[in-house]
């Protein structure tokens, strides 16, 4: 921990457990005090025009040097961002420490807490520039992108209902849009609206594919777009691992309560959709292995709301599964708990 580290915030149950026990009584979920610093508005403006001539000025340099050695400036990113970013190291060292207890909590963990969060940084900062060179790690598809299982998604595919394809912020999930081109399978995905609306722009370019277009979470068209991608047979890509704004119910996630996204379980009971999960990692040659799997409903039981808990909980434990493989390729930085259940409601599961 560096010296200009906020302390980290200390669980509400036994210091010995770094977590937070759901089923105890004093169990308040998780809290974030201290830990983000809040941005003035008045500063956005410039701030976001020197993101966007950032973004820009990397976009050009992407376009000139191979993938080896965009990644190789990822990982500078990182080990930079690692050092300026203190909010970001605050919220993955508290959230691992919550998250992973076994490996991560107390001072027998601080030392693996460390090593994943460092790792992590430089997986993000890896992540962030083979996005911006999509487009030559599209054409190079073959060398960079890695298949596994393929035909558990083309079987679903073949049924002519559509799939829906279940994955997360886990490895590189920007480079789905090099996976579908690969499989010739056209697909949708659900995308999240970034503050930036000039980066947004700029990075919905560059995820775009001949078969890849994409669908804006909330936004009026979306419910109609979703609907028909699956009437035209597509797959539709839905990454259900982040509190964003939107309806979506509680389920347990590392034992701990967390809002998730309920649209795709909606979408599976309701039109009888198969669903295949989707989780890529990077390997240490620089590539990135992506494994298919079909995922099992579980049997429906009771009215619409409980059968949409139920699936939403079965896809929030596949996710959690893959995240506990390879940790330090999560965006661990993300706040996932930040919203708490009405009236301190225990987790579904």
């Amino acid at each position: 921990m560096t010296e200009t580290d906020p302390p980290m915030a200390r669980p509400t149950v036994a210091p010995d457990s770094a977590g937070l026990d759901p089923e105890g009584p004093d169990y308040s979920g998780p809290d974030y005090t201290g830990m983000v610093r809040r941005r003035s508005k008045r500063w956005q403006p410039l701030r976001h025009a020197l993101e966007y001539g950032l973004a820009r000025a990397m976009l050009a340099l992407t376009a000139l040097i191979p993938v080896p050695l965009a990644q190789r400036c990822g990982r500078w990113t990182g080990a930079l961002g690692y050092r300026l970013a203190r909010d970001h190291r605050a919220v993955m060292r508290y959230q691992l420490a919550m998250a992973l207890p076994e490996r991560c909590a107390g001072a027998g963990g601080a030392a693996e807490r460390e090593r994943i969060v460092r790792a992590c940084f430089g997986h993000l900062g890896m992540t962030l520039w083979e996005a911006l060179a999509l487009p030559r790690i599209r054409r190079e598809a073959g060398r960079w992108v890695l298949l596994e299982n393929a035909q558990a998604l083309r079987a679903a595919h073949g049924r002519g209902r559509g799939v829906i394809v279940l994955t997360g912020h886990m490895g590189n999930w920007e480079l789905l849009s090099a996976v579908f081109e690969r499989l010739r399978i056209p697909a949708q995905a659900m995308v999240r609206t970034m503050v930036n609306r000039r980066i947004h722009a700029l990075m919905q370019r560059r995820r775009t594919s001949a078969f890849l277009g994409l669908i804006e979470r909330g936004s009026p068209a979306s419910p109609r777009q979703m609907l028909s991608s699956l009437k035209r047979g597509e797959a539709l890509i839905f990454a259900i691992d982040q509190d964003i704004e939107g309806q979506g119910v509680f389920v347990d996630f590392f034992g701990i309560p967390a809002h998730t996204p309920r649209v795709a379980a909606a979408l599976a009971l309701k039109h009888d959709v198969p669903v295949v999960t989707a989780f890529g990692v990077r390997r240490p040659d620089g590539t990135h292995l992506f494994r298919f799997e079909p995922l099992s409903l579980p049997p429906r039981a009771g009215n619409d709301a409980d059968a949409t808990l139920a699936c939403t909980q079965v896809f929030s434990r596949a996710i959690e599964a893959a995240v506990r493989t390879h940790p330090e390729q999560w965006a661990w930085h993300h706040r996932r708990w930040k919203r708490r259940p009405p009236g301190g409601a225990k987790p579904h599961g």
